[in-house]
């Protein structure tokens, strides 16, 4: 994803907890966008619905309408409405994700990214944790993903700074140092 589409997801994200927050539906507002980005990233045809100018306005509106309208707060569904009338509709699901991050964040939780080549054990969890620490001093919440492509070693990902030692890295750096 584009930095500066990031940075609007993440405005857009902030506003709405602010909006939540005042009207008191703090906890209500992130299970809601919970439910908004599982649909979004379950279902890219309605990524795609949301992006084509061919299809008008008001009918993207009733379509978010039918799918959420009993399911999240008003607020919520009228955010979403303003979102697409500003033809912004395609950024829903970045929206929504980023929102996840902002609450926790809000509540002093950092959401750290574990990348491994396999699956972790206790081990592994325990020596990514107190890397973690290392890293910050928040609550942590750790999101862990396998990726075969590393060949080896971790990635931590918070925020936007990111600890690589995996193999792949290790792999290309001798690569680049045995090439000059």
């Amino acid at each position: 994803m584009p930095h500066e589409t990031y940075i609007i997801h993440k405005r857009y994200a902030k506003a709405l907890l602010l909006l939540a927050e005042e009207n008191n539906i703090l906890e209500r507002s992130y299970e809601d966008l919970r439910r908004v980005y599982s649909v979004f990233n379950q279902n890219k045809e309605l990524g795609r619905l949301m992006k084509s100018p061919v299809i008008r306005l008001n009918r993207k509106q009733n379509i978010i309408s039918r799918l959420f309208g009993t399911s999240v707060h008003p607020l919520i569904l009228g955010y979403m409405k303003i979102i697409i009338r500003k033809q912004r509709g395609y950024m829903l699901e970045g929206i929504a994700l980023e929102y996840l991050t902002v609450y926790k964040q809000y509540l002093g939780i950092e959401c750290i990214k574990v990348i491994t080549a396999v699956p972790m054990d206790s081990r592994l969890r325990m020596q990514a944790m107190a890397m973690a620490r290392r890293l910050t001093d928040k609550e942590i919440e750790f999101e862990e993903t396998v990726d075969e492509s590393i060949l080896g070693g971790v990635i931590l990902r918070i925020g936007e700074k990111q600890y690589n030692s995996s193999v792949k890295l290790r792999l290309s750096m001798m690569k680049k140092h045995l090439n000059k």
